[in-house]
């Protein structure tokens, strides 16, 4: 008998075959049911679905009260993602290039948020929001969502500017650089993959966040998340499918993209 064929007869290798394709259809089934149901042409979601119909996808587009809920996710999570980025860029630049007292401190408090659980750093961003008098704002949303997910580019830059040697560097000041211009045809250029993959993966976390938002935001601010969540406990109409049906495609895209731009992020 073929090597080949011992290999599949074994029960090791087939008990971690079949384990892989449980876990599988464990994730898979219930979206592909999901996807479905957004096809359904009734006022409820119902499986099978009993037609085909694209309305609940022209209700998300068109109906205020969801496109509001996108547009809000969206400016949310571009703004907060560039914030977080600029904030990790910053530490990660001067805990790496610059010796600092106290670095490894400063680096351990720069990944504190993502340790905590989020309805902490909800509660914590309500109450010194509220003591400063500055609440009800989409502002509130996206210095919340920023800090919140900072440690994850501040991740991959790290891990970028690891990979990076400084001989480069000090040789460009050798020449007569000054440590901005280094830092901006030198430095950057090197490490932008990592910094482009750390801004997209906050987008997507912000994309997602339900629990900061919905703390942060009280009822002046309604993003995609809150409006799932809210729509859910009145009704089971199909357009909740749909939404996210749509979310989970754009939240897949864009993992894609930053793991291709970070070389791989679990590699």
């Amino acid at each position: 008998m073929s090597g080949r064929g011992l290999r599949y007869r074994d029960p090791v290798v087939w008990s971690v075959r079949a384990a892989f394709w449980i876990v599988l259809a464990f994730l898979g089934v219930p979206l592909l049911i999901l996807a479905a149901v957004s096809f359904h042409p009734g006022r409820f979601m119902t499986f099978p679905p009993q037609g085909f119909s694209l309305r609940w996808y022209e209700t998300l587009f068109t109906n205020s009260q969801w496109t509001d809920a996108i547009r809000n996710s969206l400016v949310v999570a571009f703004a907060s993602a560039l914030l977080a980025t600029a904030m990790a860029l910053i530490l990660a630049l001067v805990l790496d290039r610059y010796p600092v007292r106290f670095g490894a401190v400063f680096r351990q408090l720069g990944m504190l948020p993502l340790f905590l659980p989020p309805v902490i750093m909800g509660v914590a961003y309500v109450s010194f929001f509220y003591a400063i008098g500055f609440s009800g704002r989409i502002e509130n949303l996206i210095i919340a969502h920023a800090v919140f997910n900072a440690p994850f580019p501040l991740m991959l830059i790290s891990a970028g500017l690891g990979k990076v040697g400084k001989e480069l560097e000090e040789s460009a000041m050798n020449l007569g650089a000054r440590p901005g211009v280094v830092l901006r045809t030198v430095t950057l250029p090197l490490i932008r993959a990592d910094v482009f993959a750390g801004a997209l993966l906050a987008f997507i976390l912000s994309l997602n966040e339900y629990i900061v938002a919905f703390l942060v935001a009280g009822f002046t601010v309604v993003t995609l998340p809150i409006e799932l969540f809210a729509s859910l406990r009145y009704s089971y109409s199909p357009v909740i499918a749909a939404a996210s049906v749509v979310f989970i495609l754009g939240t897949a895209v864009l993992v894609a993209v930053a793991d291709r731009m970070a070389g791989g992020l679990w590699d």
